[in-house]
């Protein structure tokens, strides 16, 4: 049996946060004085990783609520640190880092989410990195792989992981398969076949325990981001990452719905390429990229930042949602499963959450995962008639509400 735990709070006060962390731990049954004790031992090399996809809202955003339905908020992430830094009495290191969206300015967020001050809260145990090899540093060139910029990247290196036949793409015809950037041969080349190859950061991959803290957000192109979608962001070599396949279902592609939207796309300043439930390609790359975690033994745990949420046109675009939650496991896949369907959707509906409850890894299934709230067990919480937070999605993805 497993359990996740879901706790209010109405505001980012450190000692709020930090007060409705400790009542999660609570609810997990978790030591008091050191809860992350468990996960976390003295010598560890931890990897705490935020969403921290942008570093300012992009100007073809229709809306701009503040920031943090974007991205997680600082005091959910230092309130962790401090959990962590307690675990680890004083031995051992913690990294606190991501692969951002390619256009993110690293050091704009720096100085937004005012992050670099815990190095010197932590000063000796505590390093922030911003592992991508290559930046955009001007969206107009968004796609065009000469026009990026060249920075060091992880300093730890990278860590190649070939899925092979376990891939969700082996079998499928690559000729369509478009990454990052507009040049797709590399794309191509790293799902061809028997080679299904994923490049992670090791600074990430090899960490003793993988502390993930999410945002609670909907998205465009999958349904909800959370923990699984957010594995985006331990990827070096983003060309590798499999969006959508160029062009529409009559010619077996899945960017657009049709031919006539397809054409419009093309005309349009604003594309939205693979922003609908028929994306049968991206929702493949999510379960790519947790499988491959899986390949390495590690620790686990999350917190998932749903205080301020995001709803709508996520992950770039929502409009903030006032979801004043925490939730908490120690397992990705389930925080997932709970926090998706608080936020009132189905996972069942949702593809690549859908795909693992069909082919279970760890046992994971709705009936084998218990809810707490206040030490109390939320009974029948997958199945109750409710959307708990309810969520808006986009008209296009309606489909995934939890049925009423």
């Amino acid at each position: 049996m497993y359990l996740a735990a879901i706790e209010h709070v109405d505001n980012y006060r450190l000692d709020a946060v930090k007060e409705c962390l400790a009542r999660c731990f609570a609810d997990l049954g978790l030591d008091e004085k050191n809860p992350l004790g468990q996960y976390v031992h003295p010598g560890d090399c931890v990897f705490i990783k935020p969403n921290w996809v942008a570093s300012r809202w992009r100007a073809s955003c229709p809306h701009t609520d503040s920031l943090y339905c974007v991205i997680t908020h600082p005091a959910v992430i230092e309130a962790v640190v401090d959990f962590t830094a307690i675990a680890l009495e004083g031995r051992g290191r913690i990294i606190l880092g991501d692969n951002p969206s390619i256009d993110a300015d690293f050091e704009e967020l720096m100085e937004f989410t005012k992050m670099r001050r815990l190095e010197k809260k932590y000063e000796g145990l505590l390093t922030i990195k911003d592992l991508r090899p290559l930046v955009c540093d001007d969206l107009a060139n968004y796609g065009k792989r000469d026009k990026m910029v060249s920075q060091d990247g992880d300093d730890a290196g990278t860590v190649q992981v070939n899925l092979g036949r376990e891939s969700l793409f082996y079998g499928m015809d690559p000729v369509r398969f478009r990454g990052v950037f507009d040049e797709r041969d590399e794309t191509i080349a790293a799902h061809s076949g028997e080679q299904q190859l994923y490049t992670y950061s090791r600074s990430l991959y090899n960490a003793d325990v993988y502390i993930s803290i999410p945002k609670m957000k909907t998205h465009q192109k999958v349904g909800a981001t959370l923990n699984l979608k957010g594995l985006v962001g331990s990827i070096a070599d983003k060309n590798q990452l499999v969006h959508w396949q160029v062009g529409y279902p009559a010619i077996h592609g899945d960017e657009y719905p049709s031919k006539e939207a397809y054409e419009a796309g093309q005309k349009a300043k604003v594309k939205h390429r693979g922003a609908w439930p028929g994306n049968d390609t991206i929702w493949r790359m999510v379960v790519d990229l947790y499988q491959g975690m899986r390949k390495r033994k590690r620790r686990y745990f999350s917190v998932i930042d749903g205080i301020m949420a995001g709803e709508g046109q996520g992950p770039f675009c929502p409009t903030a949602k006032y979801a004043n939650t925490l939730v908490a496991a120690d397992h990705l896949l389930v925080a997932d499963l709970v926090a998706a369907r608080y936020m009132g959707l189905d996972p069942e509906r949702i593809s690549y959450l859908a795909y693992f409850l069909q082919h279970p890894v760890d046992g994971v299934a709705l009936d084998q995962i218990g809810v707490i709230h206040g030490n109390r067990n939320m009974q029948g919480f997958f199945k109750a008639h409710t959307r708990y937070r309810d969520f808006q999605v986009v008209e296009a993805w309606r489909e995934i509400l939890y049925p009423l």
